[in-house]
C-alpha cells in the first residue's frame, strides 16, 4: 500500500472468496509522529461498510477480511478523522514549507511494523497521471527523457490540514503552523487562494497578525478582504495597522463601506486615516503616514529616551526624531545616533538640526524620490505651508511605492553622510 489511487477501486472479499465490493475511501486518524491509516469504506454500489483497517489483509491486487459477509466489524467514527479521497484528494492544500497553495493528485503512505501511515500528499504531474489511471503514459515520458518522472510528496507535517463540516470540505489553517511563517509568506500564500480561503485564513488569525499580514497583500486583495469582513472584524484589524496602510486600502473601497468602517474604528485611530485619505495619490501626503515620534521643545536626552520607551514606536518610524513646538510647527531633527551618545542632562534643542529637508504634501512622486536620494534619507518630514508637521515618508514606503526609475542616474548630496538628515542642509 503506497499511494491512495493505488488503493482506490480494489476489490475486497470475504474469507470464503465472496466479493464485498471494492475500496471507496480511506480513512487516516491523527496519530504522531504521522496520522495513521484506521479503517477503509467498502462499496458494492447498493451499500457502505466502514471496516477497521487492522481487520483488512492486503493481498496482490486485491484486500480480504477474515470474515463472513454477515459478520464483518463495523469501525466507529471519530471526530477528528479524515477521508481521504472526500477530504483531501483534488483539494487545494497549503504547503507551509515552500508558502504555496497545491493541488493534491495523490496522497502517500508508508509502512509502519504493524501500521500504515500517512507520510504527505503528492503535487506532481506524475501523481496526477496516476490518479487518471496514466501511469503507462509517465513511465513511457521517463522513458523518453532518460529518467523517472519526478514526484512532488510533501510531508504531511507540512501540509494545512482540512477540517470536514456540513456542505463543502473548507481549509483550516492552524495558528500553530502559521505563526511560524513571516506575514509576506503569508500574504504569498492568501494571493493563491479563492476569496472563500482568503476569509477563512484572516477569521483565523489574531488581530495583530492579520494587520501585519494584509499590508503584504496586493491592494486588490486587501480592499477584497476588507471588503468582505464582518465590519467589526475589519475595524479592528485597520486599528492596528499603521494609519497610511489602513487608507491605501479604505481608499479602494466603495465610500458608504469606508464610512461604515471609519465609524466602527476608535475615534482617534479613525481621525487619523480620515486626515491621510485627504491627500491625493501619487503625492508626499498620499505617500506619508500620521505615525510619528514627536518631541517637545524643553525635553532633554534622558526625558526623549524614556518617552520612546514608553510609546515603542515601530522601527520604520523611529529613525528620526521630530522636535515640534506647542502649535506642532517643526522646529528640528534628532537621529537615534545622537539622542544615544548624547548626556542624559543634555537640552534637545542643543542636539537637534535645526535646517530639515522636508517635502509639501502635495508634492509629486519624483520629487519626493529625488529627495531620498541626493540626501540619503531614512525618513522625510512633510510639512504643511506654515511648517506644521502632517506626516513623514519612511524609506520602506518609498521603495515600495515609487517607480524604480526615480532612483537612478541621481547624484547624492557630497555633504550626507551614513546619517542622512543629520548634515543635510
Amino acid at each position: 500500500m503506497q499511494f491512495l489511487t493505488q488503493v482506490l477501486g480494489r476489490p475486497v472479499f470475504d474469507n470464503i472468496g465472496e466479493p464485498l465490493g471494492k475500496v471507496r475511501d480511506v480513512l487516516v486518524s491523527p496519530s504522531e509522529p504521522l496520522p495513521i491509516v484506521s479503517a477503509i469504506s467498502i462499496s458494492n454500489g447498493r451499500a457502505e461498510v466502514v471496516v477497521p483497517w487492522r481487520q483488512v489483509r492486503e493481498e496482490v491486487d486485491r484486500f480480504s477480511l477474515p470474515f463472513s459477509r454477515d459478520r464483518v466489524p463495523h469501525y466507529a467514527l471519530g471526530g477528528e478523522d479524515i477521508w481521504l479521497r472526500k477530504g483531501v484528494l483534488d483539494r487545494q492544500i497549503v504547503d507551509v514549507h515552500d508558502h504555496k497553495v497545491v493541488r493534491v493528485n495523490d496522497v502517500r503512505f508508508v509502512e509502519t511494523p504493524g501500521q500504515v501511515r500517512l507520510l504527505g500528499v503528492d503535487a506532481s504531474t506524475r501523481g496526477l497521471l496516476r490518479e487518471l489511471g496514466l501511469e503507462w503514459l509517465a513511465r513511457l515520458i521517463g522513458s523518453l527523457i532518460g529518467r523517472s518522472m519526478p514526484e512532488k510528496v510533501i510531508a504531511w507535517n507540512d501540509v494545512e490540514t482540512l477540517k470536514q463540516a456540513d456542505g463543502p470540505i473548507k481549509l483550516r489553517i492552524p495558528l500553530q503552523k502559521l505563526s511560524r511563517l513571516h506575514p509576506s509568506d503569508i500574504a504569498d500564500i492568501i494571493e493563491q487562494m479563492n476569496p472563500m480561503q482568503r476569509a477563512d485564513v484572516i477569521e483565523s488569525l489574531d488581530v495583530q497578525t492579520a494587520a501585519d499580514v494584509l499590508p503584504e497583500a496586493s491592494a486588490e486583495i486587501q480592499a477584497e478582504i476588507i471588503g468582505d469582513l464582518d465590519t467589526e472584524r475589519a475595524s479592528d484589524i485597520l486599528e492596528e495597522m499603521d494609519p497610511d496602510e489602513a487608507a491605501d486600502i479604505l481608499g479602494d473601497l466603495p465610500p458608504d463601506r469606508t464610512e461604515e468602517l471609519l465609524a466602527e474604528m476608535q475615534p482617534e485611530e479613525a481621525e487619523d486615516v480620515r486626515e491621510l485619505l485627504t491627500y491625493e495619490d501619487e503625492t508626499a501626503g498620499g505617500l506619508m503616514t500620521n505615525d510619528f515620534v514627536s518631541i517637545p521643545e524643553d525635553a532633554n536626552a534622558q526625558g526623549t529616551i524614556d518617552l520612546l520607551r514608553e510609546l515603542k514606536p515601530d522601527e520604520d518610524t523611529a529613525y528620526y526624531l521630530y522636535v515640534t513646538s506647542g502649535e506642532g510647527r517643526l522646529s528640528g531633527i534628532i537621529s537615534l545616533r545622537s539622542l544615544i551618545v548624547a548626556k542624559p542632562e543634555t537640552p534637545i534643542r542643543s542636539i537637534m538640526q535645526m535646517h530639515v529637508v522636508h517635502a509639501h504634501p502635495e508634492a509629486g512622486l519624483r520629487e519626493v524620490g529625488e529627495l531620498f536620494q541626493k540626501y540619503n534619507l531614512l525618513a522625510l518630514p512633510v510639512l504643511d505651508y506654515d511648517d506644521t508637521l502632517k506626516g513623514i515618508i519612511t524609506i520602506d514606503d518609498m521603495m515600495e511605492d515609487v517607480p524604480s526609475r526615480v532612483w537612478r542616474g541621481r547624484k547624492k548630496s557630497k555633504n550626507v553622510s551614513e546619517h542622512g538628515q543629520d548634515h543635510a542642509s
